[in-house]
């Protein structure tokens, strides 16, 4: 991992500090660093090549969402993490800003996971074909991006080809892949570990509690993986929540979330508290959010106390350098309005503050931390289930959404993965009418 320059440090906190305090600079960024040391060089002030530890939430990981999710991740969406060395150009030959062109992947891919290995690759899992997002045929594929090369390469194949699942990387740097969707377009219980280094799939035991998909996945400190929420059909939600530990591959109940959530995301804060947020179920999009603490041995879930300002549901959670959580989008309502909002939370006082409003409104779009502690977000729908957009916008540091040059291709449902050389890759989707085989990085 490189370590930050200072005034990169500086840029991550200005974010979550509101303009109106009074700040000693030089004492909070030493303080950063000092809690920080594995991003700041030798643990002080005196930083060296820039670099960044950002999860990417996105997402869909997800949302990942999650940790898409997906990603979020994960976010997608895509939960992911932030990749290893990767090839990347020398520190002082930057590659100058904007859209770059990236070689299509093997084949086309939406409802698919894309994690960061650590090791300047990229693994796709899985997806639809088909661009048709009701419609259903997964693939059993897999794919890696060698991002110094800009090419793929075949993965190991699934032993079920799978689409809304989560893909989550584990301490040892396998890859955990959770539920989904299968070929007959029921959700699936099974679940799947990546082996970096043999590119091969073993299958591990099933979920106890049954099967998910549009569900959410983060990993714990502790090595072990929370799946939360997701569906068994998209007309409800599921409030079940399980823990996987693979030093035993072993499956445990851990508690029940407070309210159903499809869709939801669910993001890693502070000192091992999850916070699952919105989803929806068969009263529509929800406005709460809850809390899973890792640390006492029963765990369990608490509902916030204060709600959201909207429903919130194909929205994106974004994991901030302040520890503050941004999200973004949704779709509200029957037949459903897509949404522009964006609101910010503090995990110190749970609390939920609203933001400006982004220039469109979107969901199932993808929202990416930047090193300076900007956010990147990248197409979606802006109105329900209409054409995708191709737009993108960045939130600035000072509070503000500057629109920036559009992607090659309008898409939704596709990845978005911070690269540690300096760019964000995105991957598939669909246009509204076919499944994209295309990719683009953007550069800050």
């Amino acid at each position: 991992m490189k370590p930050l320059l200072r005034s990169t440090a500086l840029g991550l906190l200005l974010l979550g500090v509101q303009a109106t305090a009074c700040l000693d600079v030089d004492d909070l960024v030493d303080q950063f660093c000092l809690d920080n040391p594995r991003i700041c060089k030798d643990g002080g002030s005196d930083a060296g090549p820039d670099g960044n530890d950002i999860l990417d939430a996105g997402g869909p990981d997800g949302g990942d969402a999650g940790q898409d999710g997906g990603d979020a991740g994960q976010d997608g969406g895509d939960a992911g993490q932030d990749a290893g060395p990767d090839g990347g150009l020398p520190d002082d030959e930057r590659e100058p800003p904007g859209w770059k062109s990236v070689v299509s992947m093997r084949m086309r891919r939406t409802g698919h996971t894309a994690t960061a290995l650590g090791d300047g690759r990229v693994l796709v899992v899985g997806g639809s074909s088909t661009g048709d997002l009701s419609a259903v045929n997964p693939t059993n594929t897999t794919e890696i991006y060698t991002v110094a090369s800009n090419s793929w390469s075949a993965g190991g194949n699934l032993g079920t080809a799978r689409m809304d699942h989560t893909a989550t990387r584990l301490r040892n740097g396998n890859v955990l892949v959770v539920g989904g969707r299968g070929p007959t377009g029921g959700a699936l219980g099974s679940a799947e570990i990546y082996d970096v280094g043999a590119n091969e799939w073993t299958a591990v035991s099933p979920m106890p509690g049954g099967a998910r998909a549009s569900h959410a996945a983060v990993l714990l400190p502790s090595g072990k993986v929370l799946v939360a929420g997701g569906g068994s059909s998209d007309a409800d939600g599921l409030n079940t929540s399980e823990l996987y530990a693979p030093d035993n591959d072993s499956w445990t109940k851990t508690g029940d979330l407070n309210v159903r959530r499809n869709m939801l995301t669910l993001t890693l804060l502070d000192g091992g508290v999850a916070l699952a947020i919105g989803g929806y179920h068969r009263n529509g999009a929800e406005a709460t959010a809850e809390v899973y603490d890792s640390n006492p041995p029963d765990g369990g879930w608490r509902l916030l106390s204060q709600r959201m300002g909207h429903g919130r549901n194909g929205h994106a959670a974004t994991l901030l350098p302040s520890g503050q959580v941004l999200v973004t989008g949704s779709l509200e309502g029957s037949p459903g309005t897509v949404l522009p909002s964006v609101e910010l939370f503090e995990p110190g006082s749970a609390s939920w503050t609203p933001q400006a409003d982004m220039r469109e409104a979107r969901f199932l779009h993808t929202a990416t931390a930047l090193p300076s502690g900007e956010v990147l977000v990248t197409g979606g729908y802006s109105t329900s289930y209409a054409k995708p957009r191709a737009s993108a916008e960045i939130l600035r540091r000072d509070g503000g959404w500057e629109p920036i040059a559009p992607m090659s291709s309008a898409r939704t449902s596709h990845t978005a993965t911070w690269l540690e050389s300096g760019s964000v890759l995105i991957i598939g989707g669909t246009d509204g009418g076919v499944a994209l085989d295309t990719a683009e990085r953007y550069v800050p």
